[in-house]
């Protein structure tokens, strides 16, 4: 990840050097993840032998910064940088109980096409997934799930009139696991 990002900074310095508009912009909104409690619940059911009752929130905070270069009025190239809250999962079995919290950082890159205040962008991402490693009811510990990390696409529009921007994106394969989507509903400046 961190060659990913020393590429793109390295990118959008060389294009700046090079006369072009680059423009920086602030996103922020709410994500909207399936974190796959009812999986972890069945395997720690599995390994309890017990029904484990759970809850879970399904969306949270997103903040994203990124930087755009202008290659036309219409294409554009958007580097961006994204932090997520919490979202988290409580598993009961009998009276004892346990929390679970995941959340999602990385970097995105992606081309994005404007026609007049409408805008549609296509590209990639490489995000890092932070979980609870094992999971403590009742004085037993069940191991659930680590950090993971990787890459997917992502695909997303909105519009943007003037410096306001507001929009909705999807991520692909957050941490690189194929069962683990994001959507970001956001509103942001471009300055």
């Amino acid at each position: 990840m961190r060659k990913l990002l020393h590429f793109i900074i390295s990118s959008i310095l060389f294009i700046n050097y090079a006369s072009a508009e680059v423009k920086v912009g602030v996103e922020g909104g709410l994500a909207f993840a399936d974190m796959r409690a009812e999986e972890t619940a069945q395997i720690i059911a599995n390994a309890s032998g017990s029904t484990v009752n759970y809850t879970y929130e399904e969306a949270t905070w997103m903040g994203r910064i990124f930087a755009d270069y202008e290659f036309t009025p219409e294409v554009h190239a958007e580097v961006g940088y994204f932090l997520t809250g919490s979202l988290d999962a409580t598993y009961k079995i009998s009276t004892d109980s346990a929390t679970e919290s995941y959340d999602a950082m990385g970097i995105d890159a992606a081309v994005v096409f404007y026609q007049d205040s409408v805008f549609f962008k296509a590209g990639m991402h490489s995000s890092e997934l932070n979980g609870s490693a094992n999971i403590t009811i009742g004085g037993t510990t069940y191991a659930v799930t680590e950090t993971i990390s990787g890459s997917g696409f992502l695909v997303g529009g909105g519009l943007q009139m003037d410096e306001t921007r507001y929009g909705l994106t999807y991520y692909s394969d957050m941490g690189g696991d194929a069962d683990s989507d994001m959507l970001f509903l956001y509103a942001g400046l471009v300055f």
